[in-house]
């Protein structure tokens, strides 16, 4: 799981009433979410790199022949300058997809080594925290003193449970991908959720496919 955002596509408070798919747990591993990374990348940043990467090249196609065709004394440094512009911001485009990689590749070590837990219903998808080895002794200790000290009254049951992402699949923003090792949900091509088909039984994995891939239609992609 890679990323968060305080969204309606996320939990509005909406009681599910639709079916359990499938439940599993699975532990934060650096190669699945880059490999779910790479996944999001194909599909949208690389096609959005060709579309920019299509107007540099017009762009510098345009002034190259607004030089060549040019009189002999006409002032044509304002179209250099713009080659050269397109040219700087054509390397920004190519470059700009391998930095994020390589700069998440970087940052894994905070997330890695987190156990959570995916429930898959056929109207939503809500992932827990049930494990953050980042947590430190300390914070923990002070945490158990803090519920030791409050009253009857004070406690909440529900601050015993998990921290839990809930996404609605049936929002037109929610996307849903797989490989033949992983789901990866994107919410508005920004986030990335990557769950690993180990989680589940090999019957389960079959079910998600076959129930989602109805329900969400072209919102549904194998690859």
């Amino acid at each position: 799981m890679l990323s968060i955002l305080d969204d309606d596509i996320y939990d509005d408070g909406r009681t599910s009433f639709e079916e359990l798919l499938a439940e599993g747990e699975y532990k934060s591993v650096k190669e699945d979410i880059l490999s779910g990374f790479k996944l999001f990348q194909k599909k949208y940043v690389y096609k959005s790199v060709a579309i920019q990467m299509l107007i540099v090249v017009f762009g510098i196609v345009s002034q190259v022949l607004t030089v060549a065709t040019a009189a002999e004394n006409e002032d044509v440094s304002f179209s250099y300058m713009l080659i050269v512009m397109c040219i700087v911001l054509g390397g920004y485009f190519l470059i700009r997809p391998k930095n994020t990689y390589r700069n998440l590749d970087k940052s894994l070590g905070e997330i890695e080594g987190t156990v959570y837990k995916a429930e898959i219903y056929t109207d939503k998808i809500n992932i827990s925290t049930l494990y953050d080895p980042y947590i430190s002794e300390e914070a923990e200790k002070e945490a158990m003193l803090a519920e030791e000290n409050k009253t009857d009254e004070e406690k909440n049951p529900e601050d015993e449970l998990p921290p839990t992402t809930i996404i609605h699949l049936d929002n037109p923003a929610v996307e849903m991908l797989e490989n033949p090792d992983l789901f990866v949900v994107y919410v508005k091509k920004v986030n990335v959720f990557v769950i690993p088909k180990s989680a589940f039984k090999p019957y389960e994995v079959m079910e998600i496919k076959n129930r989602l891939s109805n329900i969400m239609g072209v919102r549904y992609k194998g690859e």
